[in-house]
């Protein structure tokens, strides 16, 4: 899916000047004492000023002097933006300084053994390679930009769910940071619900609990860190399955501290972006639940989260099960995955789902659910599913507020 870049819109007017201050006159001697009072407060600000200056330019130059001094003739101009150069490694290294004791620090050639020099045959997805070291597999995150800000953000997180960062890597001569996770052996979620023969062995136990793993990791992140993280980017791609196809959300390149927030540079991907991220550019937690609900629909459906037409899958499902709240179970048996047509699955329980997703997917934020409460109710269907024996069971909705 293409990713959507919405530029930053001009800035406004400059504010107005600050307001004049008027002094009401009180007689020759109160003005000649009060004008002696005000040049003694204008003398001792004028010097204050003066000494934070100058401390201020000579931080700057010996910085400068510092950075430069390990800069590279082929070095680009905006390489120290993106952490690149020797300078740009001396920054990264100081930004993320009180982290060298969590993670290790990998080397670039170890990097470029690893991964038989970045090959195409080790092209995992998109920049990610598959590498070994020690005999253990990894997957090598090459990144043209700082890292640190994702850096800070993954030192934040640690949950089963969430995919393990186990190192990084700075390549000074060419202005690349690598980040080193854990590797998923099954690869993305995405890629085993286009392929029709792998997604047969996506049965609906399989992908309730990959939703059900997809909710906790969301709920941990939203509920169990301080400032709370965002992810931003929550999409099939981003959900990898291990060997028993437990599901782990990866890529917090985009992700998001803080609550509330507005920004002025979207940045998502297209047919998983909240309508209120894309008009105000709103970020909260509800943006993950939104497309946490795109989600939901690509596992009952079997469909990507964009046509070929450029449709996008939640306004399809919204056309298609109209505004009501509930759906008919005959609805949800005609428009669910072929490949689950062809098991035998309980139709209440897919119909519940549908109806989470739905939730998830109101238009208005403060009505969709919180992950809290959409992990309760998958974890009561998984529960409720695993006494199935091929009769249709109801699992508890959850309905939009």
């Amino acid at each position: 899916a293409e990713r959507v870049v919405v530029p930053p819109p001009a800035p406004g007017p400059a504010p107005p000047s600050p307001a004049t201050v008027v002094v009401e006159r009180k007689g020759r001697g109160a003005a000649i004492a009060g004008l002696a009072a005000g040049l003694g407060v204008l003398g001792l600000i004028c010097v204050v000023l003066g000494f934070l200056l100058a401390r201020a330019w000579w931080g700057e130059e010996a910085s400068r002097r510092r950075g430069g001094a390990g800069r590279g003739a082929n070095v680009g101009k905006g390489d120290e933006a993106r952490g690149g150069g020797a300078g740009g490694e001396a920054k990264l290294m100081t930004d993320i300084s009180d982290l060298l004791d969590k993670y290790r620090v990998f080397g670039i050639e170890e990097l470029r053994r690893a991964t038989s020099d970045f090959d195409e045959s080790r092209l995992i997805q998109g920049s990610v390679y598959k590498g070994v070291i020690d005999g253990e597999f990894l997957a090598v995150k090459k990144m043209k930009w700082n890292a640190s800000h994702e850096l800070r953000i993954l030192q934040k997180v640690n949950h089963t769910n969430l995919v393990k960062l186990e190192g990084f890597c700075i390549d000074s001569t060419e202005g690349t940071c690598y980040l080193v996770y854990e590797h998923v052996e099954n690869g993305s979620l995405s890629k085993w619900l286009r392929d029709r023969n792998a997604a047969r062995k996506l049965n609906w136990r399989a992908r309730l609990r990959i939703a059900l793993d997809l909710a906790y990791g969301l709920q941990y992140i939203h509920e169990h860190t301080w400032p709370r993280v965002v992810h931003k980017d929550i999409k099939s791609s981003n959900v990898l399955l291990d060997a028993k196809f437990r599901a782990k959300i990866a890529n917090f390149g985009l992700a998001k501290t803080g609550c509330n927030a507005v920004t002025t540079h979207i940045v998502g991907t297209q047919g998983y972006i909240a309508p209120e991220y894309l008009s105000d550019g709103l970020v909260t937690t509800k943006m993950d639940v939104f497309a946490y609900g795109v989600v939901l629909l690509e596992l009952v459906s079997g469909r990507e989260a964009v046509s070929e037409d450029g449709e996008a899958l939640w306004v399809e499902a919204e056309a298609f099960f109209g505004q009501r709240h509930g759906v008919k179970e005959a609805r949800v048996m005609a428009w669910m995955d072929a490949a689950l047509a062809e098991q035998s699955c309980p139709p209440e329980s897919v119909v519940s789902i549908v109806n989470v997703a739905r939730a998830c997917l109101h238009k208005e934020p403060s009505k969709r659910p919180t992950m809290v409460e959409v992990a309760y109710t998958l974890s009561k269907a998984d529960e409720m599913f695993s006494d199935f024996s091929g009769d249709s069971l109801g699992v508890p909705d959850v309905a939009a507020r």
